[in-house]
């Protein structure tokens, strides 16, 4: 098997509430992208630019999927370029308000994320994720989500490598935490780490991109970056204070080579005896997309 794929990791500065300029941004850069031979693209958390105060704010800003604009941006992207795009927004189904990833590719929506593990304020305004940790079959591979403190869970990529995921494209809006979690010089954020840790451990290519830059107050640290299967970023990582689009030409079928040697596999050498192999986690439970 041969998968060959050129993923663009698209690492911008969002402009607070303003969905349209956004949008029209996010083009530019497909564009730029399209013209690099990329087919896969990954934009941050929230690029449309919202930045939730109060739940009444929410609902002015959240859409419902997939006749909401943004989809329907993004689907007229994926089929006029013929490329993947994913991305998180906040979602309206209903009463219930989430923070949502979508992929989007040239046959139209394939699927949708909900965003598991809400982070600070977001509890009091959205609806955890309901539903679940779907894996997207796509000509390019088998593609997961994950949205920005779903990260911090080994749990979320375990599952999703379980799955049978090649690549899990996770969209941040992560701020700059060097002064104030004691970081190193280098680092402005713990999403590198956490993107090459998980990568190691589950065999898989993750992709981490993050907002840079100020946005209503809130400073997001850059620091986007893609992560091989070995937990080396394929390479270099994003710089903290300006937008970047990284490149990687990469070959999903690596990751199906589960074993490293005769006798070392991330995955093949789990201890299922002491532990159950899908951490409890049950597919059956959500509902199947397309």
């Amino acid at each position: 098997m041969h998968s060959p794929v050129k993923i663009a990791c698209i690492q911008m500065q969002a402009a607070y509430n303003e969905k349209e300029q956004n949008l029209r941004k996010v083009e530019t850069l497909i564009q730029e992208a399209c013209k690099q031979g990329a087919n896969l693209m990954v934009l941050p958390e929230v690029f449309t630019g919202a930045s939730i105060k109060s739940r009444a704010e929410a609902y002015t800003q959240a859409e419902p999927i997939p006749e909401g604009q943004t989809t329907q941006y993004l689907l007229r992207l994926s089929r006029e370029y013929g490329v993947y795009i994913c991305g998180s927004f906040h979602e309206q189904d209903g009463v219930d308000l989430y923070n949502t990833s979508i992929l989007t590719g040239p046959e139209g929506l394939v699927g949708k994320y909900r965003k598991l593990h809400l982070c600070e304020t977001e509890q009091f305004h959205l609806e955890p994720g309901n539903l679940g940790i779907p894996v997207f079959h796509t000509p390019l591979g088998r593609i997961a989500l994950l949205i920005c403190l779903d990260a911090y869970y080994p749990e979320s990529f375990r599952i999703a490598a379980m799955q049978g995921a090649d690549i899990v494209c996770t969209s941040f809006h992560g701020k700059d935490l060097q002064e104030i979690n004691g970081l190193p010089q280098s680092l402005h954020t713990p999403i590198p780490i956490l993107c090459m840790a998980n990568a190691l451990s589950n065999h898989m290519y993750v992709v981490g991109c993050n907002q840079v830059g100020n946005c209503n107050g809130y400073q997001a640290a850059g620091q986007s970056i893609i992560a091989n299967p070995y937990g080396a970023p394929v390479g270099s990582v994003a710089p903290h204070d300006q937008e970047e689009i990284l490149y990687a030409e990469v070959d999903l079928s690596d990751t199906r080579r589960r074993y490293l040697s005769s006798t070392n596999s991330r995955l093949g050498n789990r201890r299922t005896d002491l532990y159950d192999s899908m951490l409890g986690y049950n597919p059956a439970m959500y509902p199947k997309q397309s």
